[in-house]
């Protein structure tokens, strides 16, 4: 008799632990939900007063673009993204030897229609919103002849809002 009342009384310990156990996890899900959305909702909110989140470690002056282009950029997700897309555009028709399209006013883009392509490739490092222009920095890779050469740069693209649409208005790299 008493050994079955052992046996309950461990299994009733054994529940009452587990039910513990699960209520604290429950909580501590809900807690973790709630804050991500709030982070979430946070973000949505300020989409287009910030872009860049936080930009850490850039520490060398060695260019006019190295304190932009160096360093740690942590991004805002929920940014508007159509001036980063017309900056592709445009880096996609030097890439493929076309003349861009650049917004009225600007100098124009130093190409010579059906040229042979430009290989090289791009990465946004940086962003700065500015009042009526957003300036892209850029990490820029450059192919030459031989497999192995890759020539490392750095630039920046200003791209202005003209009639609800953005185009490049002008454009600079360091090779």
């Amino acid at each position: 008799m008493e050994c079955i009342y052992l046996v309950v009384m461990l299994v009733d310990s054994t529940a009452t632990w587990k039910n513990t156990y699960m209520k604290r996890w429950k909580k501590l899900g809900i807690i973790a939900l709630v804050s991500f959305g709030v982070i979430l909702t946070a973000l949505a909110c300020v989409r287009h007063r910030y872009p860049v989140l936080l930009h850490l470690f850039s520490s060398c002056a060695c260019t006019d673009y190295s304190d932009m282009v160096t360093g740690l950029t942590v991004f805002n997700p929920f940014r508007g993204r159509s001036p980063e897309a017309s900056a592709n555009r445009f880096f996609e028709d030097i890439k493929l030897g076309r003349c861009p399209d650049m917004a009225p006013n600007s100098r124009p883009a130093d190409c010579k229609p059906n040229s042979m392509p430009f290989p090289f490739e791009w990465r946004l490092k940086n962003r700065q919103d500015q009042p009526h222009k957003i300036l892209l920095y850029y990490q820029f890779t450059r192919f030459d002849d031989k497999p192995y050469d890759r020539w490392g740069s750095e630039g920046m693209a200003e791209v202005v809002e003209i009639n609800g649409r953005w185009k490049v208005s002008s454009f600079d790299v360091i090779w």
